[in-house]
């Protein structure tokens, strides 16, 4: 649950809209007692709230709404007891992860330590997508100096973002950054920016010439054929789309294409990790079915303005410096 009225407000709000979209697939409208009620919820008032969906409970057991609203009403109220009874009794709460945590909530909130961390990874489990409240939610402040909730949190990363985590998906790590991109006469042939997106599912390579021309391509690692893959577009409309594998502190890839000719080219494309700040790029190709293959590009990938970089932070760390002394000299 949430700890402030307001984002506690939205949430039931993003709670009751999920089961009133729930009963309009199903044909169903509230009725004028539950219309009633979810005002209620609505309007914070709880108590008034919590009998309405009492009421509607002795009518209707099987109406997991109410019980869940119910439940929602008396965890405000801080009759988390009762709000536990309440989700409990919620039909959906074998398949629906914000149930789940919100009863871990309550549990939480009763010092009942062990249900709480089995409802909160049972809600792992099935999908529970913010991690992050876990962290801040006041309602399990007792659980955070306990050593399982560390396993929670970890086991909550790599379910939710397991790209970040998952050591494949590091492997071509040692790209990411802003490069200076030189020929092998050391002019310099553009730059590239390489960043890391979609929590890190994605390198995403940011390319413009210096003679004109950009591009850019998506590499990922593929689990199901258990390699990496780029798919390039550049501004010249090529499109080529590579099959890689990471090896011997090297990104291996591999592509095929056909020209508007009709010829068949394959390619080898090698990053080499060269160390923390330099990479080495190298682009072969064949058009005789790989029985001879020419270099068509290779490049050194030095990180841009290393040296400009460190003389800024010794400018910024300056500054500061003389800023908290002018404060403290006023004060």
């Amino acid at each position: 649950m949430r700890g402030s009225k307001k984002v506690r407000n939205r949430f039931i709000d993003c709670c009751y809209s999920a089961f009133a979209t729930s009963f309009r697939r199903r044909g169903q409208t509230p009725s004028p007692a539950m219309r009633e009620a979810n005002a209620l919820m609505r309007e914070q008032k709880w108590a008034e709230a919590a009998k309405a969906y009492e009421k509607i409970t002795t009518t209707e057991p099987a109406n997991g709404r109410a019980w869940y609203q119910l439940a929602l009403a008396r965890h405000s109220l801080g009759a988390y007891a009762q709000a536990v009874d309440a989700y409990l009794k919620v039909p959906a709460l074998s398949t629906n992860p914000s149930i789940m945590y919100n009863l871990a909530c309550s549990y939480a909130r009763l010092k009942e330590n062990n249900k709480a961390f089995e409802w909160l990874n049972k809600a792992i489990g099935a999908g529970f997508p913010n991690i992050d409240s876990l962290k801040t939610d006041p309602d399990l402040a007792g659980l955070r100096e306990d050593a399982r909730f560390k396993d929670v949190i970890d086991a909550g990363i790599k379910a939710t973002t397991p790209c970040m985590v998952i050591p494949e998906h590091q492997q071509f790590n040692f790209w990411i950054g802003e490069w200076d991109v030189k020929n092998p006469q050391g002019q310099q042939a553009g730059t590239s920016s390489i960043q890391r997106i979609v929590d890190g599912c994605v390198i995403l390579e940011n390319w413009t010439g210096a003679g004109g021309g950009s591009g850019k391509s998506f590499n990922f690692y593929d689990a199901g054929k258990a390699g990496w893959r780029q798919v390039w577009v550049g501004s010249n409309g090529i499109v080529i789309d590579f099959d890689g594998q990471y090896a011997d502190g090297a990104m291996r890839y591999k592509s095929a294409s056909i020209g508007a000719n009709g010829q068949k080219t394959l390619g080898r494309m090698t990053f080499f990790n060269l160390g923390p700040d330099k990479v080495r790029q190298l682009w072969e190709q064949s058009t005789d079915d790989g029985k001879t293959w020419a270099i068509a590009l290779t490049e050194s990938r030095p990180k841009r303005n290393k040296r400009r970089t460190q003389f800024q932070r010794i400018i910024m760390n300056t500054v500061a410096q003389a800023l908290l002394i002018a404060t403290v000299r006023s004060s």
